[in-house]
């Protein structure tokens, strides 16, 4: 290859690095043919099995397609939908699939004491592993009924839902655990995130992206609150980019700065605290006037932000925005440009089935009696079930009388503190239904089995549903979601939201009365953090992945590899 093509090949590279995006480095001709690194000589076309899929790294379940030979993932590509990724996908969704075969959980394994401080996780077959958790369950189950005589004795069991689980693995889950235990409490695990804050749940539109990712393109005014789309959605990232290029879109951020790709006369940078945005709630602030000439704005709002200690608070301004900035959402029903960004695959399916929580993090879960009682925070947990839930902050100070269940596909954190271990599917290995940022439902499609003896969550759960005699008959746990959430059931459905407003004064009602406290109550000082410190590792699979450990080491020090010829 000629010097020139070979420094100009270079800076592409450089800059699809950059960009978090990228699209099929064989469209450019010019070039002559060129492959991907990962999979050059790894095999033939003609020798792959294909299968079309949905990625799960982020919150816009950009569709894809699998290429496997056997049981081994040889290159992930873009599938067309104009819908919701276009041709594009993130650096992280094509190049991390070599994570799916690393640190692999393959037997289920239990944890046993051979000594006063020696422990070791031993694998043990499924009947036994079914055998154990039963009787542990059964045992925790008398243990809740019975009344507590102190209030250290108290009983807290606890779940904690992760970012790769499909809604039939959670449907399976909440029927056990709520069956079992009807004063537990459940978590959504939000994805590089210890905390499971989350909007109000009253009405589906206050926590989906409702303009849709393809009608952010046709936004005039974009405000971004505790964000940072280029590392949280970079697909998302790129429709703000197109409507700033051609539509002439102003951008205002509130939040860390960031490199957002934009050019810089329409990117404001307003503020870094949630004062910023009480100002402009109130209309206080020079962009209110923005804000007020625009005929589709727009305001996008990570999840994250609501799971600060001032979040409810957060949600209240937010509420007070949509009532002073009417074409927000207009009564016509033309337009609707309140979105909530979620970094998580099936954060918006987990709600739609019911699964949240007043809480603002896990770690303090026993908050309130710890500043009565002096205890430290997960002190009365006797009982943890963590489906796929890993980045949790505190689970060091679990009380050693806290049993804690791992069902996962990897040999991550989670993995290292359970007492027994369920080893389940990764995405490419089940199929399952997810639900992204705008609500649009999703399901991927198997392109060869788990290794070992790992299964599908969905299936371990029913097992174990069957074991505890709570099941009449035969469970589905497909039946089950769309009893729960009917419009699971429909596959690529994006349901329209049915806003509900106030009968004299016409303005959108955000939740309940929770939400309309909300906006009375004070906000934190604390400026808005980093969304995601680390794009490329902020999960099992690319924390395994060498691939993504050589796109840290490039984004961090620049030292591409040069050819010596």
């Amino acid at each position: 290859m000629p010097a020139l093509a070979r420094t100009v090949l270079r800076t592409a590279l450089s800059k699809v690095l950059h960009l978090h995006r990228e699209r099929p480095l064989q469209h450019c001709r010019r070039f002559g043919a060129l492959t991907s690194k990962p999979y050059a000589f790894r095999a033939r076309p003609w020798e792959l099995k294909s299968t079309e899929s949905i990625d799960v790294f982020d919150g816009v379940g950009s569709n894809i397609r699998i290429d496997a030979v056997g049981t081994e993932v040889r290159r992930i590509l873009p599938r067309l939908n104009e819908e919701v990724n276009e041709e594009w996908i993130s650096d992280k969704t094509r190049f991390a699939y070599d994570g799916l075969k690393r640190q692999r959980l393959t037997v289920p394994m239990v944890r046993i004491h051979t000594g006063e401080a020696n422990e070791q996780l031993v694998g043990v077959d499924w009947y036994k592993a079914r055998a154990i958790l039963v009787n542990k369950l059964v045992s925790a189950i008398r243990e809740a009924a019975t009344p507590a005589t102190t209030q250290r004795s108290a009983f807290e069991a606890h779940a904690i839902i992760g970012p790769y689980a499909d809604c039939e693995s959670i449907a399976a889950l909440r029927r056990i655990f709520y069956s079992m235990f009807p004063e537990g409490t459940a978590f959504v695990h939000v994805q590089g995130h210890a905390n499971t804050g989350t909007p109000p749940t009253d009405f589906r539109y206050a926590y989906c992206a409702n303009t849709t990712l393809a009608g952010l393109e046709h936004a005039d005014v974009i405000l971004l609150v505790a964000t940072n789309p280029r590392v949280e959605a970079p697909l998302l990232n790129n429709r703000i980019r197109k409507a700033v290029l051609f539509g002439n879109a102003r951008v205002g951020l509130i939040g860390c700065h960031a490199d957002l790709t934009y050019n810089r006369e329409h990117l404001w940078h307003l503020g870094t605290s949630p004062a910023t945005l009480l100002r402009i709630a109130q209309g206080r602030h020079a962009f209110c006037s923005v804000l007020a000439k625009a005929q589709r704005p727009a305001i996008i709002v990570s999840q994250q932000a609501f799971q600060r200690h001032d979040g409810a608070a957060i949600f209240g301004c937010l509420a007070t925005l949509v009532d002073h900035v009417p074409r927000l959402v207009p009564r016509d029903g033309s337009w609707n440009g309140l979105n909530v960004l979620h970094t998580a695959a099936n954060t918006v399916g987990a709600l739609d089935l019911g699964f949240d929580h007043t809480l603002k993090g896990n770690r303090w879960i026993d908050q309130s009696g710890a500043q009565q009682t002096s205890e430290q925070p997960w002190a009365r947990a006797k009982l943890l079930y963590l489906l796929g839930a890993d980045d949790i902050d505190g689970l060091e100070e679990l009380p050693e009388t806290c049993y804690v269940v791992y069902q996962g596909h990897h040999g991550d954190y989670g993995a290292s503190i359970a007492d027994l271990i369920l080893p389940g599917a990764a995405y490419t290995e089940k199929n399952g239904t997810f639900v992204n940022t705008e609500g649009r439902v999703q399901r991927t499609a198997r392109a060869f089995l788990p290794p070992g003896q790992a299964k599908v969550d969905a299936e371990i759960l029913d097992e174990l549903l069957v074991g505890l005699d709570h099941a009449a008959g035969f469970f589905d746990a497909a039946q089950e979601m769309e009893f729960l959430a009917p419009h699971l059931g429909v596959q690529y459905g994006l349901q329209e939201p049915d806003l509900i407003r106030t009968p004299n004064t016409g303005q959108v009602q955000l939740g309940g009365a929770k939400a309309e406290r909300a906006r009375s109550l004070p906000l934190s000082p604390m400026p808005f953090g980093p969304v995601i410190e680390n794009f490329y590792m902020t999960d099992p699979i690319t924390r395994a992945s060498a691939t993504m450990a050589k796109c840290v080491r490039v984004a961090r020090y620049s030292n591409f590899e040069e050819s010596s010829s």
